[in-house]
């Protein structure tokens, strides 16, 4: 094996390092440090170049003097055709400092004749967009260069900084994280070159960075000064911008130092550099010295006609991908009514793919406005946006749990050469974006996804391999007969997006699974291609709203994740999250009528990542697509604890001035992430709070976490009081279920009709008083970590800053060569941990597993590389499948009809296991798997009331076997007590109150006394005593002889007893009494 092995390396050098031979008249030079030579020219004069080091890429050869005053970029407000440029409105004002596509990069690599340049931006340089030197009218720096002359330039990828509007998007590479020092000598602008944000170029000519500047001072001391031609010092651009600004430049200046700049002025001058091709670079004169410098190219080298601007589209051109691995529709004219597209074989690439496609979220992209000569772009804007999209959370945590396809769906047209496209997109002059209907005639082309393209693709390509029955090409009146047939491919295919070929700014996203849409539109090559592409994907996956609504209802407010109707801070949904980082209550435009929880959140400007509420919201949806996460820990902070916005009323004040504010606040007492070194001596006999926000994602276990805080010393140990105790806490939470799981967007659900938001969250704080007995030191921080019930981390004071590093995943045959239709996956990982694909097979379409090389090792800051390897599967013939059949195994095999000796076998899929019943399989329609012993139909319990003494139950019993029943105790009930008959202790009398008592028959000691009114006196036989204590009773009166009316008085006195008198009547009162 040895010698097999240095065999292959002998080959391969004899391979790539065979000698130039020189022809008559041609010699081999020896290129060293200090070597010129003459190549190329410019305005007609020749171009005299140093070599100022060697290092891995071969000689570095410096321009020697100033070759022209050119401003480094220009500045716009044409931002539709603009890329960089339209980041933000000092660019629009002075121009870019981004290297990659700077007017400089555009000028310093074209060969083009005078006004043809193109323009890496889409802006040239021209006199109302630079102070002073225009040069959108002149020819490419490489245009008076032959060809051979340009081929002895190397082409080479090296490392070119960026400033914070590209880092902030996610535009950056390596896990690098510091801005460059702004400083002006070399040395020390130099010293954390290595750690700074960068980005690989390539490119031939190029300027300097302030490392290679360095290199020189060092090896050539001044040297590095420039002069112009009459050998006047003079300044000159870099390529290394003032990372924590929006657009300065930095250039050598005159006497040595590195200054600032914005890129539209032109005084400053222009010394280029390359690297040269030693290995074909041969002389026909000179001797290598500044008097004589060589004279030479490279004739031998072949190369095609360079330039970094994006080559011309050629429609006519044939694929320019491999087509093996295809679908193939059949698309009536509901959906390609002139047919141009009755018939397309679309390629399907795989873009990342780390299990089974039963167990993974399918995404699938397609191309829209690429012609057949653009697949190759395509493939690579798919990976490209798909891979700066998963830099954002709650993706990147799920990055590994994606299977990503690129379907290869190729257009007549490119998308802004205004002919036909496959998809029929159009885009609106307010920037909307759609699937046109009315294009052509095609009214059904917006529901192509899952009634063609999902099918198809479920059938062929998917894991699943779901025979196809639908009928896309005919049309029911009916709904019930439309729409469900398709309803599966939302449970198969988590996603469809729409890449359009353009650099125009755009998006949208149209969801509405009933009526099967379920995709969104997004440009594949504006200056926010991945930030609008995560915004879409937002909507789409995660069923998150756009932060800039008009207004919201109370009802909507329900079915919305991330948008609220109130701004009640004892109201709103995320009232738990109120002042957890920057979530806090903000109007989403001026008519307040709806609310968001930050005004800095991916769903409302792709200048931001996801705000804590959509994160939280996010992460939830994820995990009801794919299992394996059971519980959401946001990244927890640590603030210096005062009793400001603590509680909810803190946080009534919902307006702009409000929102800045808490800010401003929360960054003066912020000691955790960026601000951890703000821990210093002042913060003793301070309090400190830690927090952090939690979510049950299971719905039957309640959950703990453990946060523990300590004051940490630069070595590692625990600070301590002065007598020696440690400072540090800990403090456990236990975490409710997650009991509104199943109404939140479970898997296979067509809409979302609410659930509560707080069910299985709990806001955990902490807050510890730090002692005044004790001296902190430089370098004391606050260190903590939050762990579960088994002591596993699941957050700690490097969380926040936690990096990250690609596992790059190749897919292979046996001999090492790549498998066609894929791609290699890059997905981002925590540096310091393990990649989670060890213990699965990665099924490929036409291909059976082998093996896996590169798993179970850590991810270090270089990433890591894994190869899954694969046998190709012989398919001789056309098969005619028959049906598929169960194995009994959890397997189901179909055999060709044709030829029976072929098969294939897949796990079965779909169903549900019971208590009672395994699942039954979709597709085979036979049982498979175990039982679930956890999945009962409980009906409605039988309670046993709880007593005074005893508690009581709630039995439950399944519905599907009367033996699987659980029971729930009841707590004692203080007040249920079962009582006896009432026992008089005293009776009641005429004028005295009684008491009865009655005991509890449970426990004689429980007993409850109650109050006999007393009875009153009574006079039966009205003689004037009390019946019972003949008492002499003052009876008052009803009758006239008694009343107390003045009226009365007079009729009886003067009245009555005159008549009963004159008349000897003898009346007797009601009282008894005898009236004559």
């Amino acid at each position: 094996m040895k010698k097999l092995l240095t065999v292959l390396l002998l080959l391969c050098m004899v391979v790539t390092v065979i000698p130039v031979s020189a022809a008559e008249g041609e010699t081999i030079p020896t290129v060293e440090i200090g070597t010129y030579i003459s190549l190329g020219k410019y305005n007609g004069k020749s171009i005299i170049w140093r070599c100022v080091d060697i290092d891995e890429n071969g000689p570095l050869m410096l321009a020697d003097r100033i070759v022209d005053t050119l401003p480094y970029d220009a500045r716009t407000n044409d931002n539709d055709r603009s890329k960089s440029h339209s980041r933000n409105y000092k660019r629009d004002s002075y121009g870019s400092n981004y290297w990659k596509d700077s007017n400089m990069r555009s000028w310093l690599n074209s060969t083009a004749v005078a006004g043809e340049i193109k323009w890496l931006c889409g802006n040239p340089p021209k006199g109302n967009s630079v102070k002073g030197n225009s040069y959108d009218d002149k020819a490419g720096f490489l245009n008076e260069f032959s060809k051979a002359e340009i081929a002895a330039m190397k082409t080479v990828t090296q490392r070119s900084l960026v400033s914070h509007p590209e880092y902030k998007q996610g535009i950056y590479e390596g896990d690098a994280r510091s801005d460059l020092e702004l400083n002006y000598d070399i040395e020390n602008v130099a010293r954390n070159f290595d750690s700074a944000y960068y980005e690989n170029s390539t490119e031939k000519v190029f300027l300097l960075d302030v490392k290679q500047i360095n290199n020189i001072w060092k090896k050539h001391g001044s040297y590095y000064i420039a002069a112009n031609d009459q050998g006047a010092k003079w300044p000159y651009w870099l390529r290394t911008p003032v990372s924590d600004c929006n657009h300065d430049m930095r250039y050598v200046q005159s006497n040595g130092t590195v200054g600032r700049e914005s890129p539209d002025v032109s005084y400053i001058g222009v010394r280029p550099a390359f690297y040269l091709d030693a290995d074909y670079y041969v002389t026909t004169g000179g001797d290598g010295t500044e008097a004589n410098p060589y004279m030479g190219s490279a004739p031998d080298k072949i190369e095609n006609d360079y330039t970094v601007a994006e080559p011309e589209d050629d429609p006519n051109q044939d694929w320019d991908i491999n087509v093996e691995n295809s679908l193939k529709l059949n698309l009536g004219p509901y959906y390609s009514k002139d047919g141009k597209y009755a018939e397309p074989i679309i390629p399907v690439y795989t873009i990342q793919k780390t299990r089974s496609d039963t167990e993974n979220m399918v995404i699938i992209i397609c191309g829209e406005g690429y012609t057949k000569s653009q697949q190759q772009k395509f493939i690579g804007d798919a990976k490209r946006v798909w891979s700066g999209a998963m830099q954002y959370e709650p993706y990147r945590s799920y990055a590994d749990r994606f299977n990503v396809y690129a379907l290869c769906t190729a257009s007549e047209s490119s998308f802004e050469n205004d002919g036909s496209t496959f998809f029929d997109v159009v885009v609106g002059s307010n920037n909307s974006s759609s699937i046109s209907g009315n294009i052509n005639g095609n009214a059904w082309k917006n529901h192509i996804f899952e009634r063609c393209i999902g099918p198809e693709f479920i059938e062929k390509i998917h894991d699943a391999h779901i025979p196809n029955k639908t009928e896309p090409n005919t049309y029911y009146w009916n709904d019930d007969e439309q729409y469900p047939p398709y309803y599966y491919v939302h449970n198969y295919i988590s996603q469809f997006a729409l890449l359009v070929n353009t650099s125009r700014n755009f998006g949208d996203a149209y969801t509405n699974l009933k009526f099967g849409f379920h995709y969104f539109i997004t440009p594949s090559d504006s200056y926010r291609a991945s930030q609008t592409f995560a915004h879409e994907l937002g909507h789409g996956l995660l069923g998150l709203g756009d932060e800039y609504m008009d207004s919201v209802s109370e009802q909507s407010d329900l079915t919305s994740l991330n948008v609220a109707y109130t701004h009640d801070p004892a109201k709103v949904k995320w009232k738990q999250l109120l002042g957890f980082r920057k979530t806090y209550t903000c109007p989403s435009t001026y008519t307040q009528k709806a609310y968001n929880s930050s005004f800095e959140c991916l769903m409302r400007d792709t200048n931001y990542s996801f705000c804590e509420v959509c994160r939280l919201q996010g992460y939830k949806k994820l995990s009801q697509l794919v299992e394996g996460k059971n519980l959401y820990v946001a990244d927890p902070e640590v603030k210096e604890y005062t009793g400001q916005y603590s509680s909810l009323s803190d946080f009534k004040d919902t307006s702009y001035y409000g929102y800045n504010k808490f800010n401003s606040y929360r960054s003066g007492v912020l000691l955790s992430g960026s601000s951890k070194n703000r821990f210093g001596n002042s913060m003793a006999g301070k309090q400190i709070e830690l927090r952090t926000i939690v979510q049950n994602l299971s719905d039957t276990t309640e959950r703990s976490i453990t946060m523990k805080l300590w004051i940490s010393r630069a070595d590692g140990s625990v600070a301590t009081t002065t007598n020696g105790s440690k400072l540090e806490a800990a403090e456990t939470f236990l975490i409710p279920v997650w009991s509104e799981k199943s109404n939140f967007w479970p898997k296979g659900a067509l809409d979302y009709t609410g659930s509560n938001f707080n069910s299985g969250l709990l806001s955990c704080s902490m807050i510890y008083q730090i002692p005044s007995d004790v001296t902190f030191k430089d370098g004391d921080y606050v260190a903590f970590e939050v762990t579960d019930e088994k002591g596993n981390v699941l957050a700690n004071d490097n969380t926040e800053n936690q990096t990250y590093a690609n596992v790059t995943i190749q897919y292979c045959l046996e001999d090492g060569s790549r498998i066609p239709n894929t791609n290699s996956a890059e997905i981002p990982a925590p540096v310091g941990t393990k990649f989670d694909g060890s213990m699965h097979s990665v099924p490929l379409y036409g291909y059976t597993f082998v093996r896996a090389d590169g798993l179970d090792q850590m991810v270090t800051s270089r990433g890591l590389n894994v190869t899954y390897y694969y046998a190709k599967q012989a398919e001789e013939h056309t098969h005619d499948w028959g049906n598929w059949e169960s194995n009994g195994n959890g397997t189901h095999t179909c055999t060709c009809m044709t030829d029976n000796s072929h098969s294939k076998t897949a796990n079965c899929v779909g169903g549900e296991a019971t208590c009672t019943n395994k699942a039954v399989c979709e597709i085979c329609l036979a049982e498979y798997g175990e039982i679930n012993t956890s999945n009962h139909d409980y009906g409605e319990p039988v309670v046993t009331h709880s007593t005074c003494t005893t508690a009581g139950s709630k039995i439950y019993v399944c519905e599907r076997n009367s033996s699987h029943s659980y029971s729930e105790a009841l707590a004692i009930d203080a007040d249920a007590h079962t009582w006896g008959e009432w026992t008089i202790e005293t009776p009641a009398s005429c004028v005295d109150t009684g008491q009865k008592v009655r005991t509890c028959i449970n426990n004689e000691e429980h007993k409850e006394t109650i109050e006999i009114p007393k009875k009153g006196h009574t006079d039966a036989n009205n003689d004037g005593l009390c019946d019972a204590c003949k008492k002499k009773l003052n009876i008052k009166c009803s009758d006239i002889c008694h009343s107390e009316s003045t009226l009365e008085k007079f009729v009886y006195k003067v009245v009555l007893l005159f008549f009963w008198k004159l008349f000897k009547i003898n009346k007797t009162c009601s009282c008894g009494i005898a009236h004559y």
